[in-house]
């Protein structure tokens, strides 16, 4: 075996090593609830509304069905969910083949295909970078690999129980066709029918496991289109025949495309779970501001993340300090290796990436503006960016010639030169680059998966040490208003940390969905009101993004002051006995 295939082996091994690392220790959330549910056959139309449920009547849902079929799984995301069947009925076989944990599906095995196809990312985006740039371009694919490997944000999304890992996968593949085709393209050449087939099925493969594949996608289009007229213009290639080349992949996935847009338009697609990144209750300079400050700090975590979510400002303040250094000291040497292969090299291939690259985010600000629905403001949405930010990263580190200095004896700081380096420059040279790189990489992923950044959407633990450091109750009701999934994945998420970690507080834990169609519709306090009058002792009650009106006459509203748990504002009362009821007995 050579020093390459080991060094590969190494690079795959801490992938998966840092991916699996405290894999179930974070609480789940609403789209991982979500995945979980739908994957396994369930639907969230099982959970009665209006109705006081217990831990178990909620947790029925995470219950794996005996033998449902593929067809079921499928059949019950597109009526209730907004994503495309093909990660969850993968997901659903996954599942299967491992048992549950007690009456329940594990939130390990939930979370591990991800992982599974986060690590497979590296070797994959070893293999892409040297079927684009050429055997001999060892260094850059390592590169890649590595930087895969221990990126903090594809840590992040790997230990997602989400389909962002597979959706990865395919557009590795994509982009590496697109940029492959150039040597076709440039030489007037038909694109060899493998490679036709490959990208149609990466491009449709990618839109059937989410519908944000679409998006760089045309990137590549626009980005090709570009060069090819501007090639066109130069005399370099014929701009016609190369269309005609392109055709097959153009039309096969337009068809895809459109196939799903019949599908979805004959359901009651959206269910109004993209509230929440509509531009509302927004200051003009968030709305200006939010957009790209949300793409650069997704960017910037791709390749480091430190605590910057902590609790201790001073602990903050040093890591963003610490971040902001490592980016300084890592992109002039990537931004001189795109340089030289743009430049020098003339190297076709890197001037689309990066010109993808830029349509991409243009596509993203365009959607955020001019649709009002800011998907830069999850994290998550920016996956589509990771291959391109890796493989232009891996590019530049690999074309970089201080880096590669070795190549050219005449690049090589001699003795007296090396001396007259600074420590910031010698940093750059030998193997000072990547042991600098796999350090902070492992730091990085330290951060993530010990949630000291990237933590989860909603804190459910947080909430339940606040009812369980208080007096315990024999009747402590979790209340919300629903109105999609989300409000249940919410009230799922107590649930399932109660079971898990705080046994002593289920006996006493209620919860309720209480319909609601528009914000602060008072039918929802009055269908509370008569559960409360039902009620046979004392209710502790919480309200838990409970948007109707707080008309509760006959319970005492708690003024002590809030704790702020993020995904959970709260408010709490006193509700006594039922005088009637008190009454009769």
């Amino acid at each position: 075996m050579s020093r390459s295939f080991w060094l590969l082996l190494l690079w795959t091994a801490i992938a998966a090593g840092l991916r699996s690392w405290n894999l179930d220790s974070k609480p789940p959330w609403t789209d991982e609830f979500a995945t979980l549910v739908f994957s396994l056959g369930n639907s969230f139309s099982d959970i009665p509304l209006g109705q006081v449920l217990t831990v178990a009547d909620l947790l029925t849902i995470l219950q794996p069905l005996p033998q449902p079929e593929p067809n079921t799984v499928a059949a019950s995301l597109l009526n209730g969910d907004n994503h495309p069947p093909f990660y969850f009925v993968l997901a659903h076989l996954w599942y299967r083949l491992f048992p549950p944990d007690g009456n329940y599906l594990s939130l390990a095995i939930g979370r591990s295909l991800p992982v599974v196809f986060g690590t497979l990312a590296v070797p994959l985006g070893y293999g892409c970078a040297k079927w684009i740039w050429g055997k001999d371009q060892e260094k850059l694919a390592q590169f890649t690999a590595l930087l895969m490997a221990i990126s903090p944000y594809g840590i992040f999304i790997s230990q997602e129980a989400r389909h962002y890992t597979f959706a990865i996968i395919w557009g590795l593949i994509s982009i590496a066709c697109c940029l492959k085709s150039l040597g076709y393209l440039l030489k007037n050449q038909r694109l060899p029918f493998s490679l036709t087939i490959i990208w149609i099925l990466a491009n449709a493969l990618g839109i059937s496991v989410h519908f944000f594949a679409v998006l760089p996608m045309a990137a590549q289009a626009i980005a090709l289109a570009l060069w090819l007229g501007v090639w066109h213009r130069q005399g370099k290639i014929n701009f016609l025949l190369a269309l005609k080349s392109l055709l097959p992949v153009i039309l096969g996935t337009a068809a895809a495309g459109l196939s799903w847009i019949v599908i979805i338009s004959q359901k009651q697609f959206g269910h109004g779970m993209t509230e929440w990144i509509q531009f509302t209750d927004m200051s003009w300079v968030d709305t200006l501001l939010g957009p790209p400050a949300q793409l650069a700090a997704a960017g910037i975590t791709m390749f480091c993340l430190w605590p910057v979510e902590s609790e201790n400002l001073w602990l903050v303040v040093l890591s963003g300090l610490g971040m902001l250094a490592y980016f300084i000291w890592l992109t002039p040497v990537v931004w001189q290796g795109l340089g030289h292969g743009i430049k020098t090299q003339k190297d076709p291939r890197v001037l689309v990436l990066v010109t993808t690259f830029i349509v991409l985010v243009i596509i993203y600000l365009t959607i955020s503006y001019g649709a009002g629905l800011d998907i830069t403001r999850g994290a998550r949405y920016s996956f589509n960016f990771w291959s391109l930010l890796m493989l232009m990263a891996g590019v530049g580190l690999g074309k970089n010639p201080q880096v590669n200095s070795h190549r050219s004896g005449d690049l090589s700081p001699s003795v007296d030169q090396w001396q007259q380096l600074n420590w910031w420059q010698r940093s750059r040279q030998g193997l000072y680059l990547p042991m600098i790189i796999l350090i902070i990489g492992i730091l990085s992923a330290f951060t993530v998966t010990h949630n000291l950044a990237y933590q989860k959407y909603y804190r459910p633990d947080k909430l339940l040490t606040l009812l369980a450091d208080n007096p315990p109750s024999e009747n402590r009701w979790i209340v919300t208003t629903h109105k999609s999934l989300v409000q249940m994945g919410e009230l799922l998420g107590l649930a399932w940390e109660a079971q898990r970690h705080f046994p002593e507080l289920v006996p006493q834990l209620r919860f309720v969905f209480l319909p609601q169609e528009k914000s602060q519709d008072p039918a929802a306090t009055e269908k509370l009101q008569n559960l409360l009058k039902q009620a046979e002792g004392p209710v502790d009650l919480w309200l838990v993004n409970y948007f109707a009106p707080l008309d509760f006459p006959d319970c005492q509203m708690d003024r002590s002051p809030k704790k702020n748990i993020f995904g959970y504002p709260y408010q709490r009362f006193y509700c006594p006995l039922n005088r009637e009821l008190g009454q009769i007995n």
